[in-house]
């Protein structure tokens, strides 16, 4: 089954009301004193965000990928997993293309990506499909979290799916959270 970027947030509408704290971008910034990843490393992982996401590098996304990288269990497991695939990405480009993933145009990311998505990707040591679940995965979460987390800067993810200014909610208080224009009808709650 082929999901469109579209379907998988409509389908992810509840996941992005997380603590109802209000932060600020400044201070959710000061949270990420330094990124975890090289400079390169983080283009290619911004690139492939802003890829799966429009818009995610705005939303602050690899900001959010810093934040959890450096906290276990994420710094053991998916940190690795990240960096050697921002590794990958910029080699095939870079073999192919003559430029890093980053440099890309949107249709030979998309065909890169697309190859991680499939596992075709064969290295010891490296799952691409792995990889590529966990960067749809966090890219999404950035995107819906709480500011406070280095993503969803300037609330554009929660305004995205309606979620009132100030409101004190979260995902698990379905039926305090109401969905402007019935956006969600249909819903039991």
């Amino acid at each position: 089954m082929k999901l469109t970027r579209r379907q998988v947030l409509v389908g992810l509408l509840g996941l992005g009301a997380g603590s109802a704290l209000p932060v600020s971008w400044s201070s959710a910034k000061a949270l990420v004193a330094k990124s975890v990843f090289a400079p390169d490393r983080r283009r290619a992982l911004a690139a492939a965000a802003e890829r799966i996401l429009p818009g995610a590098i705005e939303a602050g996304i690899p900001d959010y990928f810093d934040y959890w990288m450096q906290r276990e269990p994420f710094d053991r497991f998916v940190e690795p997993l990240f960096r050697i695939g921002a590794v990958h990405m910029d080699r095939i480009a870079m073999g192919e293309h003559g430029k890093v993933f980053a440099q890309c145009s949107g249709k030979v990311q998309d065909e890169i990506l697309r190859r991680f998505q499939k596992g075709e990707l064969r290295v010891k040591h490296f799952q691409s499909k792995a990889f590529f679940e966990h960067l749809i995965r966090f890219t999404l979460e950035g995107f819906l979290s709480d500011p406070k987390y280095g993503g969803n800067r300037n609330r554009v993810g929660w305004n995205f799916i309606g979620r009132p200014q100030g409101h004190p909610g979260c995902w698990w208080e379905p039926r305090d959270f109401r969905i402007h224009q019935g956006r969600m009808k249909g819903l039991p709650w």
